[in-house]
């Protein structure tokens, strides 16, 4: 048996109201842990064969809300199940989190061979001379063609240092330069070309911008066999005085181990790839297993709970003109249960079309107001009175058969018994009943219940006689999650409105992304900006700076820019979302995480790749890896604790500080007056007792904390959980601030629910996390894909190695 629901009591009136009556309320309005003292207590009624409110009473408590007072608080360390009195919603936010966390803790231990091929390599300067416009193809043999230097030398193949060096006494170059490397052919190629780090096979980038290039010329063995024979023996590369060092300086440090250690083109160890497939296949059975482990904690919270929906099923498809609950009643009874005529229909509840009852409504009390205000020998009187009594009429009729107003084609059907919900769920929600409309059938040779085969087609409700409508029916949701007023919204006005809403947060998203353009615009602008110091397509013919990098500056501005967005954004979510029309609040909540989520993740991935999009530009210093670090370390770890700081609780302080003595001296003769029989007879006192009872619920809601809102918090996670996934193949230590961030917010959450955060007016069901499972099972292992596509193939030589590690990985995501 549940607890009764949590309310906010006025205190008793035998009790004097003071200041500290209300700083009271701020510990007594938190979350208790009731449901297990509350249990303990009805069964020992039960037991005694006494009535609760006298159980209570022998144990020294006056009503409930004070049983509720006294209630312990839960243990900051209980596993998240301990509290399912709050609703399995809150044990499965509680659960998705540590869920993301060990995707991330998997994830990095899987990435552990690309960390140790990245910590060996130490080519990152190499992105200087690096073509973006190739990163994704192996068109850079086109690079590698013989070219020439200036004067046109070296143009062709051929071992060009061999005469110079052919005894050790007379070798031109230094002996202890010299290597196999003088008997090896070469020519002089554009400065696009790899230089890859194999020995005396080396290319070498050569001042003047081209690259002397060892692997575009076949070798003749006969030289070589001559070179390994004597001095020149040694496997180095060419290392002489006109070799042009890459510039480190305007790149990150190896530190990051990154693939860009490998420089571009070099990266050859198959490991790392196969290692995202199985990373992204890790993704998908855990997901899978999350899932599943959603549906087991959501059963085991409802077994010992008792729920409205537990016996109802919401239908949709009826006509509007279905009004009369009898009949409605009557056509459930016949068919909602397969083999059964008699089902018992304890109650039909017609979703009415609001617009048309709220509007009678109003004219109904503008009528009273001015009914008041005429005399009564005026025979506008009459016809007022007329016209309320009309009203009155209409408003009579709803539910008979005669009634005027309109349905919104939706009702909820309550059962007596909970069998005959699951067998008409069964019947009417199966895959057969959904998609094409007919009952499941049963293949004869296995299983019992397995549904394979197609059935007779489901019953249609009769309009006129006839069966026309097609009706589709679900478990229903509880009473105080359906959203009544917008049952009777035509879907195309919830496309038209949702249309609206999702354009604006595109609008605002679109600002974004300008600011971004315009920052960028400005560093590059700069002498020293990052892409000034390269050499690259956009920068032919520049004289590349022997400085460069990002300013820090930039970053920190850019950082600020996406927080502040990324609040803008979560505002206007909310607003955008309570504007669209929905069915159920649990629909309006997801609508409003998935905005949220969605556009955080595109303001705080997106501009930034959107600013640094090129291959030379992730590594080099104030570039996108460094600025995707600072950024995500700032929108990872700041968020999760803005809540432990209850801003809302704060900016009701300015109305705490209204509550003066004087006040409460008011107050507390109001209510004094109140136990007077003979001042009770007083209108005036009974609109002033009106108005105090008003100021002191206003006050409990001052001084009560903020409840935890988590559809905030289910984007702020999905957030971090999506942008440290997508950048995690160029930063794989990105897998550790996720699960920072993510325990993070696990432990400054569940801190704040059960220490500081006001009990929830409602349990939370398990819609919202069922949702974000879903939304992570759509989205991220086929985002991890891309991200790795992306980000490793213009580090490999073998651009097919990585493209069909993709594509198996897009087959498994899929």
């Amino acid at each position: 048996m549940a607890a009764p629901t949590h309310t906010l009591a006025a205190p008793r009136q035998a009790e004097a109201i003071s200041k500290e009556t209300f700083q009271q309320w701020t510990q007594d309005c938190g979350v208790k842990c009731i449901q297990k003292q509350y249990d303990e207590i009805v069964a020992s009624a039960s037991k005694n064969g006494v009535s609760l409110q006298k159980e209570l009473k022998q144990r020294g408590y006056r009503d409930f809300n004070h049983f509720q007072k006294s209630c312990p608080r839960f243990n900051k360390f209980c596993w998240p199940i301990e509290f399912a009195e709050l609703g399995s919603g809150y044990v499965l936010y509680f659960q998705f989190l540590a869920f993301m966390s060990l995707i991330f803790v998997v994830q990095f231990l899987l990435q552990v061979p690309a960390l140790a091929e990245y910590s060996s390599a130490s080519n990152i300067g190499d992105w200087r001379w690096h073509d973006w416009r190739e990163g994704w193809s192996d068109n850079y043999a086109e690079a590698c063609k013989c070219t020439g230097n200036s004067t046109g030398y070296a143009a062709t193949c051929g071992a060009w240092d061999m005469d110079s060096c052919l005894t050790e006494t007379g070798c031109a170059f230094p002996k202890a330069s010299a290597g196999k490397w003088l008997c090896q052919k070469w020519c002089y190629t554009d400065a696009f070309c790899p230089t890859r780090d194999q020995g005396s096979m080396s290319n070498v980038h050569i001042k003047g911008g081209v690259v002397k290039s060892y692997s575009s010329c076949e070798q003749d063995k006969s030289l070589l066999e001559q070179c390994a024979a004597d001095f020149r023996s040694s496997d180095i590369p060419y290392g002489l005085g006109d070799v042009e060092a890459p510039s480190d300086s305007l790149f990150i440090g190896g530190g990051y181990l990154t693939p860009g250690n490998s420089g571009p083109d070099e990266l050859t160890n198959a490991t790392i790839p196969t290692m995202y497939v199985c990373c992204v296949a890790v993704m998908c059975g855990l997901i899978f297993a999350a899932y599943n482990r959603q549906i087991i904690t959501d059963h085991k919270v409802n077994v010992n709970t008792v729920s409205p929906n537990d016996f109802a099923i919401m239908v949709k498809g009826l006509p509007s003109i279905a009004t009369d609950e009898e009949s409605i009643m009557q056509f459930f009874r016949e068919h909602a249960v397969r083999g059964k005529t008699d089902t018992e229909i304890v109650k039909v509840v017609i979703g009415w079309d609001m617009d048309k009852f709220r509007d009678s409504l109003k004219q109904l009390k503008k009528l009273a107001k001015e009914l008041q205000e005429v005399d009564d020998k005026d025979g506008r009187a009459d016809e007022i009175k007329k016209e309320m009594a009309d009203i009155k009429k209409f408003l009579g009729t709803v539910g008979s058969q005669d009634s005027e107003l309109k349905s919104s084609g939706v009702v909820v059907v309550i059962f007596r018994y909970q069998s005959d919900l699951c067998a008409c769920l069964d019947k009417w929600s199966s895959f057969w009943g959904v998609w094409f409309g007919c009952e499941p059938h049963d293949f004869s040779c296995l299983w019992r219940r397995n549904h394979l085969c197609k059935g007779a087609p489901l019953p249609r409700f009769p309009i006129g006689g006839r069966p026309i409508a097609k009706v589709h029916v679900s478990r229903a949701p509880n009473p105080g999650d359906i959203n009544w007023a917008e049952l009777s919204v035509p879907w195309k006005d919830k496309l038209k409105m949702m249309a609206i809403t999702n354009s604006i947060m595109l609008l605002i998203l679109g600002a974004a992304f300008g600011c971004t353009y315009a920052i960028r615009a400005f560093t590059e602008s700069t002498e020293n900006g990052p892409i000034r110091s390269m050499v690259s397509p956009q920068n032919e013919g520049q004289a590349p700076s022997s400085e460069g990098g990002g300013s820090i500056f930039v970053t920190l501005g850019l950082t600020l820019l996406v927080v502040v967005v990324n609040s803008i954004l979560m505002i206007a979510a909310k607003k955008l979302g309570d504007r669209e029309y929905h069915d159920t609040l649990t629909d309006q909540e997801f609508s409003q995480a998935l905005k949220m989520s969605i556009a955080m993740t595109l303001n705080t991935a997106g501009v930034l790749f959107f600013m640094y999009a090129t291959p030379q530009e992730w590594y080099v210093k104030g570039g996108l890896l460094d600025g995707a670090w600072s950024l995500l370390v700032m929108n990872s770890i700041v968020p999760p604790l803005v809540p432990y700081f209850d801003f809302g609780y704060k900016m009701r302080g300015m109305m705490r500080r209204n509550l003066t003595d004087e006040m409460l001296g008011h107050i507390n003769r109001v209510m004094d007056a109140m136990k007077d029989p003979v001042q009770r007879k007083d209108p005036e006192l009974h609109k002033e007792f009106k108005r105090v009872k008003g100021m002191i619920e206003g006050f409990k809601r001052a001084w009560a904390p903020s409840r935890l809102n988590t559809t905030k918090r289910y984007a702020t996670a999905m957030k971090t959980f999506i942008c440290c996934l997508l950048y995690q193949p160029a930063m794989p230590f990105l897998s550790l601030l996720g699960v920072a961030a993510l325990t993070l917010q696990y432990w400054v959450d569940k801190y704040l629910l059960l220490r500081w955060c006001e009990r929830p007016a409602k349990p939370q069901n398990a819609d919202l996390a069922c949702f974000m499972v879903t939304f992570i099972k759509f989205t991220a292992p086929i985002g991890l894909s891309v991200s790795f596509y992306t980000f490793l193939t213009p580090s490999y030589a073998d651009k097919a190695l990585v493209f069909n590690a993709f594509i198996s990985a897009l087959v498994i995501a899929l």
